[in-house]
Protein backbone atom coordinates (compact mmCIF):
# COMPACT_ATOMS: atom_id res chain seq x y z
CA UNK A 1 0.00 0.00 0.00
CA UNK A 2 1.55 3.20 -0.35
CA UNK A 3 1.00 6.29 1.53
CA UNK A 4 0.81 9.79 0.14
CA UNK A 5 1.81 11.99 2.77
CA UNK A 6 -0.25 15.38 3.19
CA UNK A 7 2.25 17.68 1.71
CA UNK A 8 3.00 15.39 -1.07
CA UNK A 9 -1.04 15.88 -2.17
CA UNK A 10 -1.05 19.20 -1.30
CA UNK A 11 1.57 19.88 -4.18
CA UNK A 12 -0.14 17.53 -6.63
CA UNK A 13 -3.23 19.65 -6.37
CA UNK A 14 -1.64 22.89 -6.34
CA UNK A 15 0.49 21.38 -9.49
CA UNK A 16 -2.78 20.28 -10.96
CA UNK A 17 -4.41 23.52 -10.02
CA UNK A 18 -1.40 25.40 -11.86
CA UNK A 19 -1.75 23.27 -14.91
CA UNK A 20 -5.16 24.17 -15.20
CA UNK A 21 -5.08 27.19 -14.84
CA UNK A 22 -2.45 27.61 -17.43
CA UNK A 23 -4.30 25.92 -19.98
CA UNK A 24 -7.51 27.80 -19.89
CA UNK A 25 -5.42 31.00 -19.95
CA UNK A 26 -4.33 29.81 -23.29
CA UNK A 27 -7.46 28.46 -24.48
CA UNK A 28 -8.81 31.98 -23.54
CA UNK A 29 -5.87 33.70 -24.68
CA UNK A 30 -6.46 31.88 -28.46
CA UNK A 31 -10.09 32.03 -28.00
CA UNK A 32 -9.68 36.01 -27.82
CA UNK A 33 -6.57 36.15 -30.31
CA UNK A 34 -9.20 34.32 -32.48
CA UNK A 35 -11.94 36.66 -31.64
CA UNK A 36 -9.32 39.72 -32.53
CA UNK A 37 -8.18 38.38 -35.48
CA UNK A 38 -11.79 38.40 -36.50
CA UNK A 39 -12.65 41.17 -35.86
CA UNK A 40 -9.61 42.78 -37.53
CA UNK A 41 -10.95 40.24 -40.76
CA UNK A 42 -14.35 41.92 -40.32
CA UNK A 43 -12.89 45.03 -40.23
CA UNK A 44 -10.80 45.12 -43.16
CA UNK A 45 -13.84 43.25 -45.09
CA UNK A 46 -16.09 46.45 -43.96
CA UNK A 47 -13.01 48.48 -44.85
CA UNK A 48 -12.99 46.87 -48.03
CA UNK A 49 -16.43 47.33 -48.93
CA UNK A 50 -16.48 51.00 -47.83
CA UNK A 51 -13.45 51.92 -50.25
CA UNK A 52 -15.34 49.71 -53.07
CA UNK A 53 -18.43 51.30 -52.63
CA UNK A 54 -16.80 55.08 -52.60
CA UNK A 55 -14.03 53.71 -55.41
CA UNK A 56 -17.97 53.07 -57.58
CA UNK A 57 -19.40 56.46 -56.20
CA UNK A 58 -16.24 58.64 -57.56
CA UNK A 59 -15.71 57.27 -61.00
CA UNK A 60 -19.74 57.23 -61.82
CA UNK A 61 -19.89 61.10 -61.16
CA UNK A 62 -15.74 62.00 -61.91
CA UNK A 63 -17.26 63.58 -65.26
CA UNK A 64 -19.45 66.13 -63.77
CA UNK A 65 -16.96 67.66 -61.55
CA UNK A 66 -14.16 68.51 -63.61
CA UNK A 67 -10.32 69.39 -62.60
CA UNK A 68 -7.40 70.81 -64.38
CA UNK A 69 -4.60 68.18 -65.07
CA UNK A 70 -2.81 66.54 -62.28
CA UNK A 71 -5.34 67.58 -59.71
CA UNK A 72 -8.39 65.84 -58.50
CA UNK A 73 -11.91 66.43 -56.89
CA UNK A 74 -12.50 63.03 -55.16
CA UNK A 75 -14.12 64.38 -52.14
CA UNK A 76 -16.73 66.35 -53.95
CA UNK A 77 -17.59 63.50 -56.41
CA UNK A 78 -18.21 61.12 -53.02
CA UNK A 79 -20.30 64.08 -51.41
CA UNK A 80 -22.61 63.89 -54.09
CA UNK A 81 -24.05 60.10 -53.42
CA UNK A 82 -22.53 59.95 -49.82
CA UNK A 83 -22.82 63.25 -47.86
CA UNK A 84 -21.78 61.55 -44.66
CA UNK A 85 -18.16 60.44 -45.99
CA UNK A 86 -15.70 62.03 -43.46
CA UNK A 87 -12.00 62.90 -44.72
CA UNK A 88 -10.71 66.39 -44.52
CA UNK A 89 -13.04 66.93 -41.22
CA UNK A 90 -12.18 63.34 -39.47
CA UNK A 91 -11.96 64.06 -35.34
CA UNK A 92 -11.81 67.53 -36.03
CA UNK A 93 -14.01 70.66 -33.94
CA UNK A 94 -15.70 72.74 -36.85
CA UNK A 95 -13.56 75.55 -35.34
CA UNK A 96 -10.60 73.61 -36.42
CA UNK A 97 -12.56 72.00 -39.85
CA UNK A 98 -12.24 75.61 -41.54
CA UNK A 99 -8.55 76.11 -40.44
CA UNK A 100 -7.72 72.87 -42.28
CA UNK A 101 -9.88 74.00 -45.40
CA UNK A 102 -7.98 77.40 -45.18
CA UNK A 103 -4.70 75.74 -45.05
CA UNK A 104 -5.85 73.02 -48.06
CA UNK A 105 -6.99 75.54 -50.18
CA UNK A 106 -3.25 77.89 -49.76
CA UNK A 107 -1.98 75.10 -50.73
CA UNK A 108 -3.59 74.36 -53.99
CA UNK A 109 -3.54 78.37 -54.77
CA UNK A 110 -0.14 77.96 -53.87
CA UNK A 111 0.55 74.74 -56.46
CA UNK A 112 -1.41 75.97 -59.24
CA UNK A 113 0.64 79.71 -59.26
CA UNK A 114 4.08 77.28 -59.50
CA UNK A 115 2.61 75.71 -62.34
CA UNK A 116 2.69 78.64 -64.22
CA UNK A 117 -0.87 78.74 -64.19
CA UNK A 118 -2.42 80.78 -61.28
CA UNK A 119 -6.37 80.24 -60.31
CA UNK A 120 -8.63 81.30 -62.73
CA UNK A 121 -12.15 80.89 -61.27
CA UNK A 122 -13.01 78.54 -64.02
CA UNK A 123 -15.15 75.27 -62.78
CA UNK A 124 -12.16 73.12 -63.58
CA UNK A 125 -10.40 74.98 -60.75
CA UNK A 126 -12.59 75.55 -58.72
CA UNK A 127 -13.44 71.73 -58.72
CA UNK A 128 -9.61 71.46 -58.21
CA UNK A 129 -9.11 74.20 -55.43
CA UNK A 130 -11.46 72.46 -52.69
CA UNK A 131 -11.25 68.88 -54.39
CA UNK A 132 -10.31 67.46 -50.61
CA UNK A 133 -12.66 68.77 -48.76
CA UNK A 134 -15.78 66.78 -47.30
CA UNK A 135 -19.34 67.88 -47.45
CA UNK A 136 -18.16 68.93 -43.44
CA UNK A 137 -15.51 71.42 -44.89
CA UNK A 138 -17.28 72.97 -47.47
CA UNK A 139 -19.84 73.99 -45.29
CA UNK A 140 -17.56 75.74 -43.24
CA UNK A 141 -16.60 77.47 -46.21
CA UNK A 142 -20.03 78.05 -47.66
CA UNK A 143 -20.88 79.16 -43.68
CA UNK A 144 -17.34 81.78 -44.13
CA UNK A 145 -16.60 79.79 -40.54
CA UNK A 146 -14.11 81.74 -38.13
CA UNK A 147 -14.03 84.92 -41.01
CA UNK A 148 -11.50 83.25 -42.98
CA UNK A 149 -12.74 82.84 -46.63
CA UNK A 150 -13.90 85.21 -49.45
CA UNK A 151 -17.16 85.99 -50.72
CA UNK A 152 -16.19 84.57 -53.90
CA UNK A 153 -14.64 80.89 -51.59
CA UNK A 154 -18.44 80.97 -50.13
CA UNK A 155 -20.17 81.36 -52.77
CA UNK A 156 -17.93 78.15 -54.70
CA UNK A 157 -19.07 76.30 -51.66
CA UNK A 158 -22.45 76.59 -51.91
CA UNK A 159 -22.69 76.09 -55.42
CA UNK A 160 -20.66 72.67 -55.30
CA UNK A 161 -22.73 71.86 -52.20
CA UNK A 162 -25.82 72.40 -54.24
CA UNK A 163 -24.57 70.47 -57.44
CA UNK A 164 -23.99 67.45 -54.68
CA UNK A 165 -27.76 67.51 -53.62
CA UNK A 166 -29.08 67.94 -57.30
CA UNK A 167 -26.81 64.98 -58.44
CA UNK A 168 -28.06 62.74 -55.39
CA UNK A 169 -31.95 63.53 -56.00
CA UNK A 170 -31.09 62.34 -60.23
CA UNK A 171 -31.37 66.02 -61.61
CA UNK A 172 -27.83 66.85 -63.69
CA UNK A 173 -25.78 69.40 -62.69
CA UNK A 174 -22.09 70.02 -64.09
CA UNK A 175 -20.32 70.69 -67.43
CA UNK A 176 -23.20 70.86 -70.30
CA UNK A 177 -21.02 68.85 -72.46
CA UNK A 178 -21.27 65.75 -69.68
CA UNK A 179 -25.58 65.92 -69.65
CA UNK A 180 -25.69 63.17 -72.10
CA UNK A 181 -23.74 61.29 -70.12
CA UNK A 182 -26.43 61.57 -67.64
CA UNK A 183 -29.01 58.96 -66.33
CA UNK A 184 -31.49 59.85 -64.34
CA UNK A 185 -32.31 56.95 -61.76
CA UNK A 186 -35.12 58.48 -60.49
CA UNK A 187 -36.81 59.24 -64.13
CA UNK A 188 -40.96 58.33 -63.44
CA UNK A 189 -40.40 57.95 -59.90
CA UNK A 190 -40.95 61.34 -58.38
CA UNK A 191 -41.77 58.99 -55.04
CA UNK A 192 -37.99 57.50 -54.87
CA UNK A 193 -36.87 60.98 -55.98
CA UNK A 194 -38.11 62.50 -52.32
CA UNK A 195 -36.68 59.65 -50.42
CA UNK A 196 -33.49 59.88 -52.13
CA UNK A 197 -33.86 63.80 -51.29
CA UNK A 198 -34.64 62.64 -47.89
CA UNK A 199 -31.91 60.34 -47.07
CA UNK A 200 -29.18 62.89 -48.29
CA UNK A 201 -30.87 65.47 -45.98
CA UNK A 202 -30.33 62.79 -43.50
CA UNK A 203 -26.37 62.00 -44.35
CA UNK A 204 -25.56 65.75 -44.45
CA UNK A 205 -22.98 67.43 -41.92
CA UNK A 206 -24.02 67.83 -38.26
CA UNK A 207 -23.60 71.53 -38.70
CA UNK A 208 -26.07 71.57 -41.43
CA UNK A 209 -28.69 69.70 -39.63
CA UNK A 210 -28.42 71.68 -36.61
CA UNK A 211 -29.79 74.88 -38.58
CA UNK A 212 -33.57 75.85 -38.52
CA UNK A 213 -33.83 75.62 -42.09
CA UNK A 214 -32.82 72.10 -42.25
CA UNK A 215 -35.09 71.40 -39.59
CA UNK A 216 -37.81 73.02 -41.50
CA UNK A 217 -36.73 71.55 -45.03
CA UNK A 218 -36.48 68.14 -43.35
CA UNK A 219 -40.08 68.58 -41.50
CA UNK A 220 -41.88 69.35 -44.68
CA UNK A 221 -40.50 66.60 -46.78
CA UNK A 222 -40.47 63.86 -44.34
CA UNK A 223 -44.70 65.02 -44.17
CA UNK A 224 -44.43 65.00 -47.86
CA UNK A 225 -43.49 61.82 -48.30
CA UNK A 226 -45.97 60.18 -45.42
CA UNK A 227 -49.07 62.10 -46.69
CA UNK A 228 -48.37 60.04 -49.85
CA UNK A 229 -47.19 56.70 -48.81
CA UNK A 230 -50.52 54.91 -49.14
CA UNK A 231 -51.16 56.57 -52.65
CA UNK A 232 -51.60 53.83 -54.90
CA UNK A 233 -48.32 53.92 -57.13
CA UNK A 234 -49.57 54.93 -60.13
CA UNK A 235 -50.93 58.10 -58.45
CA UNK A 236 -48.04 58.95 -56.98
CA UNK A 237 -46.97 60.43 -60.17
CA UNK A 238 -50.06 62.69 -60.56
CA UNK A 239 -51.60 65.49 -58.39
CA UNK A 240 -50.16 66.35 -55.34
CA UNK A 241 -47.18 64.42 -55.92
CA UNK A 242 -46.24 65.29 -59.23
CA UNK A 243 -45.96 68.52 -58.02
CA UNK A 244 -43.79 67.68 -55.57
CA UNK A 245 -41.80 66.18 -58.13
CA UNK A 246 -41.59 69.85 -59.71
CA UNK A 247 -40.57 70.90 -56.86
CA UNK A 248 -37.55 68.33 -56.46
CA UNK A 249 -36.39 69.50 -60.16
CA UNK A 250 -36.97 73.00 -59.08
CA UNK A 251 -39.23 73.77 -61.94
CA UNK A 252 -42.07 76.65 -61.40
CA UNK A 253 -45.50 76.33 -63.21
CA UNK A 254 -48.88 78.06 -63.22
CA UNK A 255 -50.63 74.85 -62.88
CA UNK A 256 -50.54 73.51 -66.48
CA UNK A 257 -47.50 71.39 -67.79
CA UNK A 258 -45.40 74.52 -69.00
CA UNK A 259 -42.29 75.18 -67.11
CA UNK A 260 -41.30 78.80 -66.77
CA UNK A 261 -38.10 78.30 -65.14
CA UNK A 262 -35.68 75.82 -64.94
CA UNK A 263 -33.67 76.80 -62.08
CA UNK A 264 -30.68 74.50 -62.31
CA UNK A 265 -29.27 75.35 -59.37
CA UNK A 266 -32.11 75.55 -57.14
CA UNK A 267 -31.27 73.55 -53.96
CA UNK A 268 -34.09 70.89 -53.86
CA UNK A 269 -35.13 71.15 -50.23
CA UNK A 270 -35.66 74.60 -50.34
CA UNK A 271 -37.86 74.60 -53.04
CA UNK A 272 -39.79 71.58 -51.29
CA UNK A 273 -40.20 73.81 -48.63
CA UNK A 274 -41.50 76.77 -50.31
CA UNK A 275 -43.79 75.20 -52.27
CA UNK A 276 -45.61 73.23 -49.32
CA UNK A 277 -45.55 76.63 -47.62
CA UNK A 278 -47.43 77.72 -50.59
CA UNK A 279 -50.20 75.33 -50.40
CA UNK A 280 -50.89 75.73 -46.31
CA UNK A 281 -54.39 77.72 -45.88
Amino acid sequence: MIIASTSTNAAMSAYTSAVETKTATAVQKTVAEDDQAKTQNDDSVSLSSTSTAYSNSISGNAPFFPVRTGMNADALVLGASKPGAISSSKDKTFAEVATDARKRMDEKYALMTASGKPYTGSDEDRNALMGDLDRRSLNAVATNQGGQFTAQEQASAQALMRQQSRLATGYYSGPADQEKNWKDPFAGDPYGRARAALDFMDNMSPEEKATPEWLSQHLSLEAALNQSAGVDPAEKKSGHFHNLAEILEGIVTDGSDSAQSGAKNVDPSVAILKKLQSQRG
